[in-house]
């Protein structure tokens, strides 16, 4: 049964981004039925250049662009995992488990390291679907 997973940050444009693309990459070495998206309360019009530049870099491709997180995205997600985002945008009157919040640094404030730490958390994350 494909488990249906949304990454949420303000923009959806960076963070979600990096995590979306570093979890897919962790599912499909531990050969996981995920399916994976992106959204935020804010969206930004294109992904950050430099989060772009960075995993092309690293050999991954970039296939998410921002968009608006919808009360159906919320309702349909079996795992939502938000980085930074503002849960006070949300309209999760429409959510019935938990949002996951993952601390990580911001990107315009340590680049290296918010990338360091979401590379960490997604592969951690994958590998906690591995055990159920």
């Amino acid at each position: 049964m494909t488990t249906n997973v949304l990454f949420l940050c303000d923009h959806s444009a960076g963070k979600s981004l990096l995590a979306a693309t570093y979890f897919r990459a962790a599912a499909a070495r531990a050969g996981l039925d995920v399916a994976i998206d992106i959204a935020g309360p804010d969206p930004d019009e294109q992904p950050m250049p430099n989060v772009v530049a960075a995993l092309e870099s690293q050999g991954h491709t970039v296939s998410w662009n921002p968009r608006r997180v919808t009360e159906e995205d919320l309702s349909n997600a079996d795992e939502v995992v938000s980085i930074g985002c503002s849960l006070d945008d949300l309209p999760l009157d429409c959510r019935t488990s938990p949002i996951i919040e993952w601390d990580v640094p911001m990107l315009s404030q340590d680049f290296d390291g918010a990338v360091r730490s979401i590379f960490a958390a997604a592969e951690s994350f994958a590998a906690s679907f591995e055990q159920d």
